[in-house]
């Protein structure tokens, strides 16, 4: 069992790894028109341009979090609410004991159950990247093959894995490898995986998104 003081810490964690997620995610995105054909497995090309006019929605998620300094990993159920406009909710928990929220111009975060709400500033390091993601500005546009090979190292009837090695020696030192879990055909992320170098990772099954219809202006308040 955690103890109270080092929830904190691992929620920081969280957002951090996650925060490697969006980034890669998005520079995916930006650079996959400017990349050679052959080096991104189909799988991967596909679900880049599935997420092209995919909309609002909602997407449950199961995440397990180890590192050598636990003794068990520790498991908990999420939710995120990404909009078309750019609008994104991310919760940790049931009940939500971490949440993150933009509304498109400010960032709210709260970062355990007894934390109170934080107002940040765009470039806080906590949030940076998810804001380079949620709202498109600064984005790293340089190729995705410049900064990682990917291959696949899964193929199976309901899924295909794809590992993202990184190439340059100072991400290497921090980031061992990503594992990115893909439905074929490219229809939907099923798992994402993050390996660091000190041997922590971070792993997220999601479930089916759904189709998210109207404004819901109360998700994205700190509340």
């Amino acid at each position: 069992m955690l103890e109270r003081r080092e929830i904190p810490w691992l929620a920081r964690k969280v957002i951090r790894l996650t925060a490697i997620f969006a980034l890669v995610v998005c520079s995916a995105v930006a650079a996959a028109d400017q990349t050679d054909a052959g080096a991104i497995p189909p799988v991967f090309r596909e679900w880049i341009a599935a997420q092209k006019g995919i909309g609002s929605i909602k997407v449950p998620f199961t995440q397990t979090r180890t590192t050598p300094a636990l003794k068990e990993p520790v498991t908990a159920s999420g939710r995120f609410w990404r909009m078309a406009d750019g609008r994104f909710r991310w919760e940790l928990g049931s009940p939500a004991s971490m949440i993150l929220v933009f509304d498109k111009e400010t960032v709210q975060l709260k970062e355990s159950a007894d934390a109170a709400w934080q107002t940040l500033k765009p470039d806080d390091s906590r949030v940076r990247m998810w804001m380079r993601f949620l709202s498109g500005r600064d984005m790293e546009t340089e190729s995705l093959t410049k900064n990682f090979t990917l291959k696949v190292t899964q193929e199976e009837k309901s899924f295909v894995t794809v590992a993202m090695i990184p190439r340059p020696l100072l991400i290497k030192k921090y980031l061992t490898q990503l594992d990115m879990q893909i439905q074929p055909g490219g229809k939907r992320l099923l798992g994402f995986r993050i390996v660091q170098g000190d041997g922590s990772t971070l792993l997220m099954h999601f479930g089916p998104p759904e189709t998210v219809a109207g404004d819901h202006p109360e998700l994205f308040q700190a509340r």
